[in-house]
């Protein structure tokens, strides 16, 4: 199998996932997204990348699209029509499944299925006080691009939360969230909609954020002691249609409630191989060698 992965910049990521590929046979490359081209002319539509022959591809997991995002999904969505290339995640090309790619969507999808998540405002230029009105400090505030951790703060007050907001010239909106006491979160990796390991992350500078790529530690965490954890996780992905994922759990330490704090497309597993010995990335291989066809 041809396997083309997009999202050349997660280099580590790449690299164990065309290890695994080539001990099963397979012939894996990769792209950056803003290496597509796409020549479009007087009955012709031709998607091109430099080295790569698409119409030899056998699946492309879009790993990191973030420029040529739209034109990436609609040259997947011809690719699978012409060549029956399989995609991943496949919901970008079902017409069945309305795609919309924003946090919003998948907070409807939580509270129409009663999955547990933190109380949040998305909002652009509302009223500040009005947005924090019902609110109890400290809470999170996130603006709409900050991704891996970034992008975030913890605000005490509402001054902090409005000197945030003016500071930030890029973001089209932001969300303020309620903030959950805890001893760290739980990243759940899901598999083709399947719990496949567990790591608790814990901040080790006294950051209330434990992402492994801002210098948090992790430890394994065994799911089948907590099945409840196990369950939010996999019924999240099966809602979403995400097909590989980071489920982001964090449990109240004084109540003991679980809250699903996000759910991440093409999650880094570099700190889950490492510290809980689960094979990821010939997880991920296994799961495309038994993708049909796209029909």
């Amino acid at each position: 199998m041809n396997i083309l992965i997009v999202g050349k910049g997660i280099s580590g990521q790449v690299a164990r996932l065309k290890e695994e590929a080539k001990k099963n046979g397979h012939r894996l490359v990769s792209c950056a997204s803003a290496d597509l081209v796409v020549e479009a002319s007087g009955g012709k539509f031709l998607p091109k990348v430099e080295g790569i022959d698409l119409a030899q591809i056998d699946l492309i997991y879009l790993l990191s699209v973030g420029r040529m995002q739209w034109e990436w999904y609609v040259v997947c969505d011809f690719l699978a029509k012409k060549y029956k290339t399989k995609i991943v995640e496949r919901k970008i090309i079902d017409p069945a499944y309305k795609v919309f790619f924003s946090a919003t969507s998948e907070y409807l999808k939580q509270v129409e299925n009663d999955i547990p998540f933190p109380k949040t405002i998305t909002f652009s230029n509302a009223d500040l006080d009005a947005v924090l009105r019902g609110f109890d400090f400290p809470v999170i505030v996130k603006n709409s691009h900050g991704q891996r951790g970034e992008g975030l703060i913890l605000a005490k007050t509402a001054s902090e939360v409005a000197e945030f907001i003016q500071n930030d010239n890029k973001s089209k909106s932001f969300k303020i969230r309620q903030f959950i006491p805890n001893d760290g979160d739980i990243r759940v990796f899901t598999v083709g909609y399947k719990a496949i390991g567990a790591m608790r992350r814990v901040s080790k500078t006294g950051d209330f954020r434990s992402n492994i790529s801002l210098g948090g530690v992790g430890e394994k965490f065994d799911l089948d002691k907590a099945p409840e954890i196990r369950k939010i996780a996999e019924d999240l992905s099966k809602l979403t249609h995400s097909e590989i994922a980071g489920v982001d759990v964090i449990i109240n330490k004084e109540t003991g409630e679980p809250f699903v704090l996000e759910i991440n497309r093409g999650p880094q597993f570099a700190g889950l191989e490492k510290y809980t010995g689960v094979n990821v990335a010939a997880k991920i291989i296994e799961y495309f060698e038994h993708l049909p066809k796209q029909q």
